[in-house]
């Protein structure tokens, strides 16, 4: 695989393939070399680095270019401020594929659609998305995203009909129902001029919304209240994970909140839910039902600890990613008022009436709109663990790398964007020539690959409806000069979130 970000780095490349100590030097020749070209390796791993000049191993050669960083802590303080920035500033210097020196590990990052593909869409278990802790999950419960080959196929087969276009047709009335329903409570602050946080009532829609969907079942506001600090306490987890976040508070002391009290509240109230289904089953199915009556080959049912643990990532995947590109797309709208006119005029065509199935094809304006949104949000990070040695783009990659690609980055790459990639213009989705002329994998807000997210089709019909229903009903305006900024929660989210003033139509 090779790829260049312009002629510069190309003149890199060669110069390292070049270099006295070979393309592909191993043993104590490659600690050395890999020395030369990071010389703070060994303070972020020594014993792995006394390890490699003991018994002469060392990691594969040459090694992506990329910053140096300072001792112990590599480049992770600039990382962690802005990884946005700092990933995107780093390919323009260092190319296509790149290694950002950190604590515990080395990133390599790859920018290439090309070279994406290769690590994201790999089925041989070269690359796999929680490496050497998916042991842990056996133990606490295992869900999509930690099962890899074919126990990961067989999971997603079990969870296609939640997510298939039948089952979406079926629960589609409910979802518009509840939209409508908390939605049409906002206009409490219609006229007021008093500035709303609609990133957070976004998730006050959502939420229930969702839970309904799943569970059949009404939820109080303080139990919505506390499933979502739950749930995001929970994914906080994962952004220490990345090293983008401070790690949450691990000890449990009485009237304190944490991370293992919430993650325990989460899982008994999925507890008592999936108790009360057992003892109340319902006539119409929903995603509960599904995932009860799911099957392996061998006609085995999911085990209690693997249904908790895939409704949580459910729950979590099903509602948080959504408001924060609902959010993105919102914010970006208001900041373009020629695109949002088109909006409304696609959204009159519905005559007032609540948006359905049948509608989707027509509120095409709507998901372009939605797809620029989540084009520009971007996440910091879409990463994989190398589970054998490798290469990707003429560099060694060594087994254990932890190798990513930055949807910010790709999102925003002028090869694939235009010199104008920063602008929000929903016409890059809208041309369908427009958007073939890109390479497949310049835009991948839901994944590629084995772990491509299986909830895509109910992702863009939740934000056609809502948009749809929002703007049926009023106008929002941002405050004058505001600019929506980026902060990593695990999902990309607006920092500070999303102001707004709202008039009734």
């Amino acid at each position: 695989m090779t790829s260049t970000f312009g002629d510069e780095q190309e003149a890199g490349r060669l110069d390292v393939d070049s270099d006295e100590v070979g393309r592909w030097a191993t043993g104590r020749r490659s600690v050395l070399g890999a020395l030369r070209e990071d010389p703070f390796w060994p303070t972020r791993r020594p014993l792995r680095v006394a390890s490699s000049i003991v018994n002469g191993s060392g990691r594969p050669g040459p090694i992506p270019p990329g910053p140096k960083g300072l001792p112990v802590i590599g480049s992770w303080i600039p990382y962690y401020r802005n990884p946005y920035e700092f990933l995107r500033t780093s390919a323009a210097k260092y190319g296509d594929v790149f290694r950002v020196p950190l604590p515990l590990h080395d990133l390599v990052v790859v920018s290439h659609p090309d070279d994406v593909s290769y690590f994201m869409d790999s089925t041989t278990g070269n690359y796999s998305m929680f490496g050497t802790t998916q042991g842990l999950f056996r133990q606490i419960g295992r869900s999509v995203p930690t099962l890899e080959g074919e126990a990961s196929k067989e999971r997603r087969r079990m969870l296609l009909p939640m997510f298939g276009r039948r089952h979406l047709s079926r629960v589609a009335d409910t979802l518009v129902e509840e939209f409508v329903s908390r939605i049409d409570r906002w206009s409490v602050w219609a006229g007021t001029g008093q500035y709303v946080d609609l990133q957070h009532q976004i998730a006050r829609v959502t939420l229930p919304t969702f839970l309904r969907t799943m569970f059949s079942t009404s939820i109080s506001d303080e139990e919505i209240e506390q499933i979502d600090t739950d749930i995001r306490a929970t994914m906080r987890l994962g952004a220490t994970y990345l090293l983008l976040s401070p790690p949450p508070n691990l000890i449990p002391f009485p009237g304190v909140e944490s991370a293992p009290r919430s993650l325990l509240r989460l899982v008994m109230q999925m507890k008592r839910i999936i108790r009360r289904r057992r003892e109340n089953p319902v006539d119409k199915p929903d995603l509960l039902s599904i995932l009860l009556e799911a099957r392996y080959d061998d006609d085995s049912a999911l085990s209690e600890r693997d249904l908790i643990a895939e409704l949580i990532v459910l729950i979590a995947g099903g509602y948080e990613t959504i408001v924060a590109a609902l959010s993105w797309t919102l914010a970006l709208l208001l900041r373009n008022p020629e695109h949002l006119e088109r909006v409304y005029g696609e959204v009159d065509a519905l005559k007032g009436a609540p948006p359905g199935v049948a509608d989707l094809p027509n509120l095409s304006w709507l998901k372009a709109c939605f797809d620029e949104g989540q084009r520009l949000q971007g996440a910091p990070l879409n990463w994989r663990f190398a589970m054998q040695e490798d290469e990707i783009g003429g560099y060694g990659i060594p087994r254990g790398t932890f190798v990513a690609t930055s949807l910010y980055v790709v999102h925003r790459d002028p090869r694939w964007w235009g010199d104008d990639a920063d602008r929000y213009d929903p016409r890059r989705f809208a041309d369908p020539a427009r958007a073939r002329s890109r390479p497949r994998l310049a835009f991948m807000p839901f994944g590629s690959g084995p772990h491509h997210c299986v909830g895509t089709g109910m992702a863009y019909m939740n934000a056609q409806f809502l948009l749809s229903i929002i703007f049926q009903r009023y106008r929002l305006s941002a405050p004058v000069g505001w600019n929506p900024e980026h902060r990593f929660a695990f999902s990309t989210v607006i920092k500070g979130g999303l102001p707004v003033t709202i008039t009734r139509i």
